[in-house]
């Protein structure tokens, strides 16, 4: 095999391994999981405390299809965006609504506290959850969703650092199996196309 010839054979390897990678994202946070073993790998048991203090679990959430956003309450854009998203959506799916329920789970919980998610979540969704924890249960559940946050700077310091998150907001349905996903940038129509699927 010439040395030309070895090259095209990887750069299409390459670019094959890219189309797959790009199919299977678009799978996974698109269009719901092509099979079963990837919505085992979404989602899982957690124990967090709610915005009015009391402690829950994903059990407490189960008979309902399941809208989870993480974030935290002095996000300057993607958190306001996303819940005020849910909102819409929320008041798109009209009556299927009673059959839905938002959370907010904090990625920041050392200023996130049960009374602060309390106020914040009620400004976008009554019916809104909003979950906080300790620094380990909060790894432990984003971790199960696969939910990148990183925070930056010391809040030792700086009372005002920010925290890098991924910025999906997850479907699971009502035995709290995956669904899919969809942006705060989607479309209202496609977000409930996507919830009404769960229902």
């Amino acid at each position: 095999m010439t040395r030309r010839l070895r090259l095209a054979v990887a750069i299409a390897a390459a670019l094959t391994g890219i189309a797959i990678g790009f199919a299977l994202q678009n799978w996974m946070f698109d269009n719901g999981p092509p099979t079963s073993v990837i919505s085992a790998q979404v989602g899982g048991p957690f124990r967090l405390r709610d915005h009015e203090g009391r402690e829950v679990t994903e059990a407490d959430y189960r008979g309902k299809v399941q809208l989870y956003f993480f974030g935290y309450t002095n996000c300057p854009d993607i958190c306001p965006m996303g819940l005020a998203r849910i909102a819409e959506v929320m008041d798109a799916l009209g009556a299927d609504a009673a059959k839905v329920k938002p959370i907010f789970i904090s990625v920041d919980p050392q200023r996130d506290t049960p009374a602060v998610m309390k106020s914040y979540v009620e400004h976008f969704y009554p019916g809104m959850a909003g979950l906080t924890g300790t620094a380990e249960q909060i790894a432990a559940v984003a971790k199960a969703f696969r939910v990148y946050y990183k925070v930056h700077g010391d809040p030792a310091t700086n009372p005002n650092y920010l925290v890098d998150h991924s910025g999906f907001i997850y479907v699971m349905n009502r035995d709290g199996g995956f669904v899919g996903t969809f942006s705060p940038e989607s479309a209202n129509d496609a977000a409930v196309k996507l919830i009404r699927r769960a229902l």
